[in-house]
């Protein structure tokens, strides 16, 4: 899921960033936060448009989004035109290749562009393991990286796709 959050910030010498509740509740809730960057910066409004990629189960038909205002319970609306390629890397197409028979997959995303950090967050995606005996062997397996541009105004992403076999 793409949330996509639009403001104004009272100087640019604010950062935005969406985060993961402490809450620990179902479905997963997320804070909008804003904060100071270290320096002087001229007092004017600035506009923001954030966005930020998150796992949120398929079922569920609304988010909620804690932030300095309150909280906002936000409809999930389909993916548009502009975000094709977004839709297409995290859900994939039938040009893509195949993980091998039996494989998990999952995708992780890194917005510093860093591989490291986008194939960590992939592993952690993946569903746990399933292996009948302590010392089972997993192969995990790069299948695709990629990079998502554009679209939303600061949202640049490389996105690692893995698939992982159990022996």
């Amino acid at each position: 899921m793409l949330i996509v959050a639009e403001g104004e910030l009272p100087t640019p010498g604010f950062e935005v960033d969406i985060t993961k509740s402490l809450l620990r509740i179902f479905p997963q809730q997320f804070n909008l936060q804003r904060r100071a960057k270290p320096g002087i910066f001229p007092q004017h409004v600035t506009p923001y448009r954030y966005a930020e990629a998150v796992r949120y189960p398929e079922d569920q038909h609304q988010i909620t989004v804690h932030h300095a205002d309150g909280t906002d319970h936000v409809d999930i609306e389909p993916a548009g035109k502009e975000l094709a390629g977004y839709t297409e890397a995290v859900r994939g197409s039938t040009d893509r290749p195949a993980p091998p028979e039996g494989a998990e997959e999952a995708i992780g995303l890194s917005r510093t562009l860093s591989f490291d950090e986008a194939f960590a967050n992939a592993l952690a995606n993946l569903p746990p393991s399933d292996a009948t005996h302590a010392d089972a062997l997993a192969r995990v397996q790069v299948l695709e990286t990629g990079g998502l541009f554009g679209g939303f105004a600061g949202f640049h992403h490389l996105f690692v796709r893995v698939s992982r076999t159990i022996t």
